[in-house]
C-alpha cells in the first residue's frame, strides 16, 4: 500500500537527514519506526506525507508515485498524517475539527462517516460541541486520529502517538489502532514507546542517524528497548 525506496531527504537543500530508507507496508499492515530523539523519525514522517521534499528515491501509495507531490496531493491520494503534538485546532469544536479535516482532503463528511468515527471514539460524540482545546491529552489524541479517519485514508502515518499520554491512554491508542488495521488501512508509526509498537506492529525498523540499522519482529519489545537506547 505504501512503499519507499532509497529515500533521501532533509530540512536543508542538499543536506540529507535520511539516507537510503526502504520500507513497505501492505493494506491492513502496521510498520513501526523506533529510534532516539534526532534519529530522523519526524523527518521520515514529514517526507512520507509531503511536508518535506524527496531529495532522492521514491514514495508510492499503491501504484501512484507521489514522490514529487506536496502534502495536499498526498492527502488526496488518501495518505493521512497524525503529527507529533496532535496539532488540532484548539479554538474550534470537536465536530468542527472533523469537518475541517474532511474538507482539506476534498471529501464530504457524511453522517455515516461521522457515525463510524464517533462509534470508534464515543468521547468525540459526547463532546462534539466542546472546544477541542478543552479536551484531555488522550481525548485530543482520539480527535487527531479521528481527523485522519474522516479523510478516508488508505495509509495513516502517525508521529509519536503516545507522546505525553498516560499508560491507560496508550493502551487505548493501541486498541484503536489495532481496530483501524482491521478495516484494511495501513499504518506507519514513528515511536519511542516500544510497548505500543509491540502491541500494534508486525515489523519495527530501528532508525539511527537517518539510516535503518535493524528490522525486528513487532513482538521483540525488550529487544527494541535495548537496540534503540542502549546499542544492543
Amino acid at each position: 500500500m505504501l512503499r519507499a525506496a532509497n529515500l533521501h531527504a532533509g530540512y536543508r537543500r542538499g543536506v540529507p537527514v535520511l539516507h537510503g530508507i526502504d520500507l513497505d507496508v501492505a493494506a491492513g499492515g502496521a510498520l513501526g519506526v523506533i529510534g532516539r530523539n534526532g534519529a530522523g523519525k519526524t523527518c521520515l514522517a514529514q517526507t512520507l506525507t509531503g511536508a518535506l521534499p524527496v531529495m532522492d528515491g521514491s514514495v508510492l501509495i499503491g501504484d501512484d508515485d507521489v514522490s514529487g507531490k506536496d502534502s495536499r496531493a498526498r492527502v488526496r491520494a488518501r495518505l493521512s498524517h497524525v503529527p507529533e503534538g496532535r496539532m488540532i485546532f484548539g479554538d474550534l469544536t470537536v465536530r468542527e475539527n472533523l469537518e475541517v479535516a474532511a474538507f482539506g482532503a476534498g471529501v464530504k463528511l457524511t453522517a455515516e462517516q461521522l457515525h463510524d468515527v464517533e462509534e470508534r471514539f464515543p468521547i468525540l460524540a459526547r463532546k462534539a460541541g466542546d472546544r477541542a482545546g478543552s479536551l484531555s491529552g488522550g481525548e485530543q489524541q482520539w480527535l487527531a486520529i479521528g481527523r485522519a479517519l474522516v479523510q478516508q485514508p488508505r495509509v495513516i502515518v502517525l508521529d509519536e502517538p503516545s507522546l505525553g499520554l498516560s499508560p491507560v491512554a496508550i493502551d487505548g491508542v493501541a486498541e484503536a489502532l489495532t481496530g483501524i488495521r482491521e478495516t484494511g488501512v495501513a499504518l506507519i508509526l514513528m515511536e519511542q514507546n516500544p510497548y505500543l509498537l509491540k502491541a500494534v506492529c508486525d515489523e519495527v525498523l530501528l532508525l539511527d542517524q537517518g539510516r535503518v540499522t535493524r528490522s525486528l519482529d513487532g513482538e521483540a519489545g525488550e529487544q527494541l528497548v535495548a537496540e534503540a537506547y542502549f546499542g544492543g
